[in-house]
């Protein structure tokens, strides 16, 4: 979300898979977030893998949050952390002290990633509790559905974009090649799109139902691993290499050129 949530922490295993589920339930991915340390320093260690950074800061007003993003054709990675100068809505501390936790992931136990997916059908419905938060930033009567469990200290957070803050990748492609946005998914590296995500689990996790759901419909693979991470696999590894951003970055882009 340009103006939206954040984090990543990667471990990788060089193996492509389908970024968007083939079956039921409907979902398909859209972005990832990472939290990361104020103003995103780290956001150097992906301009040096080739990478290109949105020069723009959001402000997610109402959430306490601000990020950068590298866009994508079919999706973006989002650099978020929690920001003082942001305004916090009344009752939305919770929320914020959330960031924190996850910034703070080696030390706190917390996830640091976030998945946000979109619906590819209205009608989707899913076997587990979800809630739902909205904030000033967002457009007048949307919401995020959150998939994680409100209390859950433990899991990456998952959660669906409201139809308003989706990736249309449709749109995007039809971008005049003159048109300011499209200069935003031209990496020197000349990536274009996401195409397979991996999620590592540290070994005592217990996946939530969110996480089996979601890995069972082909949204991710998962394997095991010390601590959490994520494999991000661009252009069906067409180019055939990887780029290790620890410890500047916990973020393993792979198959990266």
């Amino acid at each position: 979300m340009r103006s939206r949530l954040g984090l990543l922490a990667c471990v990788v295993s060089l193996i492509c898979i389908p970024v968007v589920a083939a079956d039921p339930p409907g979902l398909e991915f859209d972005h990832i977030w990472i939290v990361v340390t104020r103003d995103a320093p780290e956001r150097a260690a992906l301009e040096h893998a080739g990478l290109k950074i949105s020069p723009d800061v959001n402000r997610n007003d109402g959430q306490g949050t601000a990020s950068v993003t590298t866009e994508f054709l079919n999706a973006y990675l989002e650099l978020m952390w929690p920001d003082p100068t942001v305004p916090v809505s009344p009752g939305a501390e919770r929320g914020v002290e959330k960031f924190k936790q996850r910034m703070n992931w080696h030390t706190s136990g917390w996830c640091p990633i976030g998945l946000g997916l979109h619906r590819a059908s209205a009608n989707t419905t899913l076997p587990f509790p979800t809630w739902s938060i909205a904030a000033a930033w967002m457009p007048a009567g949307s919401s995020i559905e959150i998939l994680t469990p409100r209390d859950d200290t433990k899991s990456p957070s998952f959660f669906i974009e409201p139809p308003a803050l989706m990736v249309n990748e449709g749109a995007n492609r039809k971008l005049a090649e003159n048109d300011p946005k499209r200069a935003a998914f031209q990496h020197p590296i000349g990536v274009e799109r996401i195409t397979a995500l991996r999620l590592v689990r540290p070994k005592g996790y217990e996946p939530i139902p969110a996480f089996t759901y979601l890995e069972k419909f082909g949204i991710f693979k998962a394997s095991q691993g010390e601590e959490w991470a994520i494999e991000v696999t661009f252009d069906d590894a067409r180019k055939g290499q990887t780029k290790d951003l620890r410890p500047d970055l916990p973020l393993i882009p792979s198959l990266l050129g």
